[in-house]
Parts: structure tokens; sequence; C-alpha cells
């Protein structure tokens, strides 16, 4: 069975809580993303599709078939622009956990769409993958504000939300190729995810930006480390902010046990691919041995 299980870790000292099953949004939907045994999801995969492929891979009770039929509203890969690639987001209006749980031939591993975005400090983060081509190293919130309605017809309300609340905004990975040349962080002083889900032209996909357990700058939150994607992927990267001459990552799984280590030094773009596969969730320990501060990052993969 496809393990995402609803654990209660304690480690370092601190008491770390992961829902497994509770997918819901808050606005009477359920959402989903799902890594699906495939070779390339098409750029206008839909539900139908998404029906055919499980039932061409796995036994479906009819009652199982039917709920998904009733229930799922919508299904989309993940990131459109990427080829190969093989996530969806699926939302329904129940809770199918359990179905997508039992699907094993079909999916290779689920989990729910987190929309919670706050932090302790009371703000809310973001990553968004924009559509542009070019994203400048120097963007900022005014860039961000004249791209998205350049491209969607947001509401005068929304604008002037995200005029308001939006406090910064910049490039995720400066230097990096690929299409996570693409990210933006986002933060708020307000929950903006719903008016970031409508901004289907500008944006490509968005999550929540994870609060890191231990901050090393606890006043200077854009200088927090960032795993992205997280699910990871085979593009994962873990990206260090802050500088120092003696870097120690540690791989550490649910039992607390310490699997892999690496020793680095200064800002660096870690691929997370190269690092050994831990199912379920486990933690990237980042310490400074020079000027003593640690993150711990929490991350789910297959």
């Amino acid at each position: 069975m496809k393990k995402f299980v609803l654990l209660l870790i304690i480690i370092f000292g601190y008491s770390i809580s992961y829902s497994q099953t509770d997918c819901s949004q808050g606005d009477g939907t359920f959402r989903y993303g799902a890594k699906l045994f495939i070779t390339n999801v098409p750029s206008d995969f839909d539900k139908d599709d998404f029906i055919n492929h499980i039932i061409g891979l796995d036994n479906i009770t009819n009652q199982d078939l039917a709920t998904l039929n009733q229930h799922v509203t919508l299904v989309y890969k993940t990131f459109p622009s990427q080829n190969p690639h093989t996530s969806i987001t699926i939302v329904s209006t129940i809770e199918i956990y359990s179905i997508l749980d039992s699907l094993e031939n079909s999916i290779e591993f689920h989990y729910c769409v987190i929309n919670d975005c706050e932090w302790t400090d009371g703000t809310f983060n973001y990553h968004a993958l924009l559509t542009s081509a070019v994203v400048p190293n120097d963007f900022d919130k005014e860039d961000f504000i004249n791209f998205i309605t350049g491209l969607d017809n947001i509401s005068n309300e929304d604008l002037a939300t995200l005029e308001t609340h939006i406090t910064s905004v910049y490039k995720s990975f400066p230097g990096i190729t690929g299409y996570l040349k693409r990210l933006v962080s986002i933060t708020a002083t307000l929950e903006i995810y719903p008016i970031l889900a409508e901004l289907n032209n500008s944006i490509e996909h968005h999550s929540c930006n994870p609060e890191a357990f231990l901050g090393i700058n606890e006043n200077q939150k854009n200088e927090r480390s960032i795993v992205y994607p997280n699910p990871i992927t085979e593009d994962s990267i873990l990206q260090i902010k802050f500088d120092s001459t003696n870097i120690k990552i540690e791989l550490i799984n649910s039992l607390g046990q310490i699997i892999y280590t690496q020793r680095i030094s200064g800002k660096a773009n870690l691929p997370l691919k190269n690092l050994p596969k831990v199912s379920g969730i486990s933690f990237l320990k980042i310490s400074d041995l020079v000027n003593g501060g640690v993150e711990i990052l929490k991350i789910v993969s297959e």
C-alpha cells in the first residue's frame, strides 16, 4: 500500500504532525496530487483520461468507480509545460483518499494538497510558477502585479487585496535553469491562495511555501532555505539561503535516524535526486557549523 501515514513525530524536541487524509480545502472541495504510472501526462489530460487510466490498470470496484465519476470535478496536469511529467491534480466534492490509496497499479503515490500557507509569524507564504519564459533576478512585487494584470482579468477587489497585503515577491532560485527559473516566492499578510488559483493565464502552478521548523534567521523569513517541488520529484532542489564556510546537511528518516550526510560551503542549490530515497516523510537538517544555526525542513516522497 502506498504510504503517507498519519504521524506524530518528535525529533529534536519538536512535535511535528502530518495529516494523511484531511484533504479538505475549506470550500467544500477536496484536492489531491498524484503521480501516475505513465510515461507522460498530456497537457490536455482531464477527468475522462484519468478514469480511463485507472480502469485500464486497476481492478477498481463498481462502487468506487461510480464515486469517482460522480464526485471528481476536475483533473489536470499539475505542470502543463513540463514534458515528460507524470503528476496530476484531482479535485473532488467528497473525500476520496482511500479510493486513490487502493489504486496501486495506476497511481504511484498521492498526497493532500495543502492550502494553509500561514507561518508562525502570522505571514502567508507561497510559491508561484509563472507562465513567463524569463523572470529577472530582481523581480519584485511591482513586476508581479504588472505581470498578472497583463495576462489575467483580475477583479478590482482581488487586485486591491494583492496590492495591500503582498509584502514581498522575489525570484526563488536565481541562476537555476529549467522550469524552476520561473518560480517566485510571495509573502503576504493575508491568505491569498484562492486569488492565486484564479490566475490561470499568468500562474501555471502555485503552492504553499512550507515553513522551516527551526529558522536560522527568525527575523529574516526570506533567508530561510527552500525545498521545491515538495513532494520530491526528479527536479527538486534544496536552496540554502545563508552563507557559511561549513554547512552540514543531514537526511533524517521518521525514526530520527541519520541516513545521509554532506558538507558544503556557502549558499548552494543542491539537487535532491541523488539523495537516498525515503518513502513518506523525512527531514533535511541544515546546520551552520560556524555560526551555530539550524534549519529542519520536512520533505515528502513516494
